[in-house]
């Protein structure tokens, strides 16, 4: 990921002060923030593991209680960080179009492979995306708001965010169109981290009171170890497309829980995440090609073999070495340097000249 979003430009950057000492970057005068490729890098992992564990997870009690603490978080934190990166889409008057049509693009062919992999590419599925690469088309969609959040003072803009969030809980388009369900339901984190700098971010995650969200974290994690169903009455609400049904005041008041429980699991991570370069600062460089790629190893997993036929993976701790284990496979293969100049060259495209 290069400069403006979590799965596409990861190039989090701080430019550096004249006589500062030879550093990463001579050429753009600018050096990476390690911090948030290292936020990058374990959430891309996390997206990884818990894909890969989706097809069974509701028949191993260990991988299903590990996907329900991931996706308690995972996905607004990259949402929150795409927002952050995002400053770039909408400068001067300017809407970063070019930006917007290669996160369409990416998205349609991402969407096409994998209905091609699982048996069902038709063109009524091609616009329901309720899979994987929903995350571009919502990229575009989050970019396309930017003029609107430009205008507005931070605090309108994440209060009409959350008011669209939690207004959209009562339309019902969970099939998927264009991703629309999820682009609104995760505006507000998008929107949170456009109104937020690096600076902040940075200063916050260094603030001993995040330790006190470490361990809220780590109760809602034994409460989740020791009751499966514990999150039943609001974990749909994490999704972001499903709607509140008959009950909408109980829809709501879960969709709150969620945003709540999210804010502090990101929180938690930002305060333990590792500060320096490292293995993971070079992962959370490349996320978007990890994105795309990961997902299709899976599709063919699932649809062309029988992996996860076998009873082994359905055992609570064999299953969980062994989804763990070909994850980190996985993600090391997608994530091979020689993979990544494609993905970027398309998120530079010049589609349209001024």
């Amino acid at each position: 990921m290069t400069d403006a979003s979590s799965y596409t430009d990861g190039a989090a950057r701080r430019v550096q002060p004249a006589g500062s000492p030879a550093g990463a970057n001579r050429s753009t005068g600018a050096a990476r923030i390690a911090l948030f490729d290292n936020i990058k890098g374990i959430l891309i992992i996390l997206v990884v593991v818990g894909h890969f564990m989706h097809p069974v997870h509701n028949d191993n009690p260990a991988l299903s209680c590990a996907f329900d603490l991931i996706y308690l978080f995972h996905m607004p934190l990259f949402v929150f960080v795409s927002g952050l990166f995002a400053k770039g889409a909408y400068r001067g008057g300017h809407l970063n179009v070019n930006r917007i049509i290669s996160f369409v693009v990416l998205g349609v062919v991402y969407q096409a492979l994998l209905l091609a992999i699982t048996g069902i590419l038709t063109p009524a599925r091609m616009i329901m995306f309720t899979s994987a690469p929903w995350y571009l088309l919502g990229m575009a969609w989050w970019y396309l708001a930017t003029p609107v959040l430009a205008r507005l003072k931070p605090w309108q803009g994440i209060a009409l965010s959350c008011v669209l969030a939690l207004a959209w809980g009562c339309v019902d388009l969970s099939n998927g169109l264009l991703g629309i369900s999820r682009s609104i339901a995760f505006l507000p984190y998008f929107a949170l981290g456009y109104y937020c700098s690096t600076s902040f971010v940075e200063r916050i995650a260094g603030r001993w009171e995040l330790w006190l969200c470490v361990a809220i974290a780590a109760i809602l994690a034994v409460l989740r170890m020791t009751n499966e169903h514990i999150f039943d009455w609001f974990f749909p609400m994490v999704y972001g497309d499903n709607p509140y049904g008959a009950n909408m005041l109980l829809g709501v008041a879960g969709k709150l829980v969620t945003i709540a429980i999210a804010l502090v699991c990101s929180l938690a991570l930002l305060r333990v995440i590792p500060r320096g370069t490292s293995w993971l600062t070079v992962l959370g460089e490349r996320t978007l090609q990890v994105y795309v790629l990961h997902r299709l190893v899976r599709a063919w997993l699932t649809f062309h073999t029988g992996f996860y036929d076998l009873p082994i993976v359905l055992e609570p701790a064999a299953g969980l070495i062994i989804i763990c284990a070909i994850s980190a496979a996985v993600v090391g293969l997608c994530a091979l340097r020689c993979l990544e100049a494609p993905f970027n060259k398309l998120m530079r495209l010049k589609w349209i000249r001024a």
